[in-house]
């Protein structure tokens, strides 16, 4: 058994122990990772009492899973505390997790970060689980190494370094001296800012996966509304709508389609939810469209790509646009253990040549993008 399984083991003991877990602000961008494991330690042990310290939570208690208390955090932290407890943070904002790391540690009791309890629990950190992850990572390992060398600067290959650390250690410590501004995710607003990619005038940008497009907009703003022309894609019915809405003031050369971008034009099983998670899947509960770029795309000059691990067909259905275009490209790489890997040997094989950067930005495995050009 390797450490960091022995430490998950530990970890579920240590738990089953004590006589209380607090879950620090679980309604949190995060909060659809705690009410499961609330569900799962309550089957283990009858008598643990799981506690809620958040303010929104008190305030609106029939929205809380199952807690036997919710604190307000002033009334937590304020209150004698039991040495004999644990505490999960479970905030998502940099500054929150600060904040409550910070208090958590002056108290008496073990302090956990929430992945390292997902880990202990065997429960999903995005689509896998965290012994999956650490397994494929480790079997990979010479494979990460051989691409941290062709990464283009030391951000880069810190973060890389940071992001194989926290899947490993499922801390999130690891990344505070990578995290970048999450304003700065694709792109800049600001001319001043030191990001991956430079905007120019006339830009042809091609967003995949646009959501209710909100990088849309982001673009439009960052480009000071100069540009020759923006195709979006949007296959979930929902989102789609909701981008519409958003742009349907706009005036100029913006392109809606609601399909989905594959190798293929075949239709795709999806799952539509009406959030960012929409994905292809193969027990979707509707068929949406599809079809290959180098088919319905004559310019690109700025390719973002976010597609919950479909990136690769993306590519492989674009080798010639990119391969002719030769565009700068913005690309998700966390949703899967191998999605780095995967799109890398895909880019290789159809963008010799091609210069890698990577850029992390949020306080969990999300929103990790591998800037290529």
């Amino acid at each position: 058994m390797t450490q960091t399984n022995r430490s998950d083991a530990d970890l579920l003991e240590a738990c089953m122990q004590v006589d209380s877990i607090v879950f620090l602000a679980p309604s949190s961008y995060l909060g659809d990772f705690v009410a499961p494991l609330v569900g799962q330690l309550r089957q283990r042990s009858a008598t643990l009492r799981l506690i809620a310290a958040d303010d929104y939570l008190h305030a609106n208690r029939d929205k809380a899973p199952d807690f036997d208390e919710i604190r307000t955090v002033a009334a937590h932290f304020s209150s004698p505390q039991q040495p004999n407890s644990i505490a999960v943070n479970c905030s998502f904002l940099l500054s929150t997790w600060l904040y409550f790391d910070h208090l958590a540690r002056a108290l008496p009791g073990r302090v956990v970060d929430l992945p390292e309890l997902l880990y202990a629990l065997d429960r999903p950190w995005i689509y896998q689980t965290g012994k999956l992850m650490r397994a494929q990572t480790q079997e990979h390992a010479a494979d990460f190494a051989a691409l941290r060398s062709r990464l283009q600067d030391e951000l880069s290959r810190t973060t890389l370094d940071a992001i194989l650390r926290l899947r490993m250690t499922g801390n999130r410590a690891e990344l505070l001296d990578v995290i970048c501004p999450m304003e700065q995710e694709y792109f800049s607003m600001y001319s001043s800012s030191n990001t991956p990619i430079v905007l120019h005038d006339h830009e042809h940008y091609v967003d995949i996966g646009a959501y209710d497009g909100d990088t849309v907009g982001k673009f439009m703003t960052a480009a000071r509304h100069r540009y020759a022309s923006i195709h979006a894609y949007e296959p979930d019915p929902r989102n789609f709508a909701a981008l519409q809405r958003r742009l349907q003031s706009t005036s100029g050369p913006i392109f809606l389609h609601n399909e989905a971008v594959s190798d293929s034009n075949q239709p795709l099983s999806f799952l539509a939810s009406g959030t960012m998670g929409s994905r292809v899947e193969a027990n979707g509960d509707i068929q949406v469209p599809s079809v290959r770029l180098d088919e319905v795309l004559e310019q690109v000059t700025l390719l973002k790509m976010d597609v919950e691990g479909f990136e690769p067909q993306v590519l492989r259905g674009a080798a010639e646009l990119i391969g002719r275009c030769r565009p700068r490209m913005a690309i998700t790489c966390y949703h899967h253990a191998l999605d780095l890997l995967d799109i890398v040997a895909v880019l290789d094989a159809i963008y010799p040549g091609a210069k890698f950067r990577l850029r992390h930005y949020s306080m969990y495995f999300y929103d990790t993008i591998l800037y290529v050009e």
